[in-house]
């Protein structure tokens, strides 16, 4: 029976690895071997549920609040609409965080199955190949001439904001293995995924990435080499003089533009239209603090803009998708204790992260939350598959007091 438990972990770590691997070249087979991942830690679950313990805290009890305040809404107000609709993507997204929350606890309870040094390996083999495949397929599309580089996601901002994370998860991986000619690979890993970064013109990645490398950095190595830091500094400061005409340039005045035209009472730009949701879902959010429908949203926000509030008409395209922000969007539905879980989520697995210095942990956390200011990740099938996948994987670094 021993070897029985000790095959399904393997196989349940096998599958999220190659799912993690593979988000950005096939989200369809992401997907899939995301589930089976799932099947088979609920199978190991069934195996060790005589040793399963609730003490310490996991990372999977937040998910799993998340998950199920998502379902518990879905139920409350979904009225029987039929097929596809507005509330399926919550009902999607409810449903990958509660099972994910399942994969999570099984791989952090029961960790000891592999050593860690052989799960490091594991590790920098699986987001070697996916960050080399997702490079490799981010080249092809700039030379063939695509717009904006978005891989196999489709969508150039999503896209952005996992290459970002995986692109550190790898450059983790390799500080990991202690070895001075891996720490300069990781440099040129850094520098390769931000010149890719910018072919895909998302202003958050590009903003962050950088200084969530350097903090990445810090955090692992607690001091670094001044003239190391000096070279790598310089490499960055010649991407970015490179990069600054065609690439980093436009994205700045295209910024300072729609910041312009929205003080201006012109809300119809990019950054215009993000104003404007984040403004009518506060104020819907204070009239219905306790929750309500997205039908509900909709008409008090349409009645809203109707009424002398023609400036915020833009959010109106966007009010029955989501209002691009984490908090806000949960504040306006879910109003106060759907907010108030969503900070708990972050608080504690940052808290939890930083307690357990777990660099990767807390730098994934720290970006989601941030893309989170201007996006909804949870509610992206593939995001939401590929950081849950990723915070499995990150729990056998943390480092406690029972180690």
């Amino acid at each position: 029976m021993e070897k029985i438990k000790l095959r399904t972990y393997q196989l349940t770590l096998a599958l999220s690895l190659i799912s993690l691997a593979l988000v950005l070249v096939n989200s369809g087979k992401q997907r899939e071997f995301f589930y089976i991942a799932i099947y088979a830690s609920i199978l190991g679950l069934a195996f060790e549920y005589k040793k399963i313990s609730w003490h310490p805290f996991s990372i999977a009890y937040p998910i799993m609040l998340i998950g199920l305040l998502n379902l518990i809404w879905y139920v409350t107000y979904e009225l029987h609409n039929e097929g596809l609709n507005a509330y399926s993507d919550y009902l999607g997204s409810s449903k990958k965080l509660i099972l994910a929350s399942l994969l999570i606890f099984y791989l952090d309870r029961f960790k000891n199955y592999v050593p860690k040094d052989n799960f490091v390996k594991y590790f920098l083999i699986s987001t070697a190949v996916g960050y080399t495949l997702a490079t490799a397929y981010g080249l092809y599309q700039a030379v063939q001439g695509i717009n904006r580089v978005e891989m196999a996601i489709n969508r150039p901002t999503i896209a952005a904001y996992v290459y970002s994370v995986l692109s550190l998860a790898f450059v983790y991986s390799l500080y990991l293995k202690n070895n001075v000619k891996l720490y300069l690979l990781a440099g040129v890993v850094v520098l390769i995924s931000f010149f890719l970064i910018l072919l895909t013109a998302t202003r958050a990645a590009m903003a962050l990435y950088l200084l969530l490398a350097i903090i990445l950095t810090l955090y692992h190595f607690r001091k670094i080499h001044l003239k190391s830091l000096m070279i790598f500094l310089c490499i960055v400061a010649g991407i970015i003089i490179v990069s600054y005409k065609p690439l980093i340039s436009p994205k700045i005045q295209q910024t300072v533009t729609e910041i312009t035209k929205y003080q201006e009472g012109h809300d119809a730009t990019s950054l215009g239209a993000r104003f404007s949701m984040w403004n009518v879902g506060l104020m819907t959010g204070i009239a219905h603090p306790l929750g309500q429908s997205i039908e509900s949203r909709e008409s008090w926000v349409r009645n809203y803009v109707a009424n002398g509030h023609q400036h915020v008409a833009a959010a109106l395209g966007y009010i029955r998708i989501h209002l691009h922000n984490e908090f806000i969007e949960k504040y306006s539905l879910q109003g106060i204790p759907g907010l108030l879980i969503l900070c708990f989520f972050f608080v504690s697995i940052i808290a939890y992260s930083i307690r357990s210095k777990n660099a990767l942990l807390l730098t994934s956390m720290l970006l989601l939350l941030l893309y989170g200011l201007t996006d909804v990740i949870l509610l992206s099938s593939e995001a939401l598959i590929f950081f849950m996948v990723l915070f499995a994987l990150s729990t056998p670094f943390t480092q406690t007091k029972q180690q």
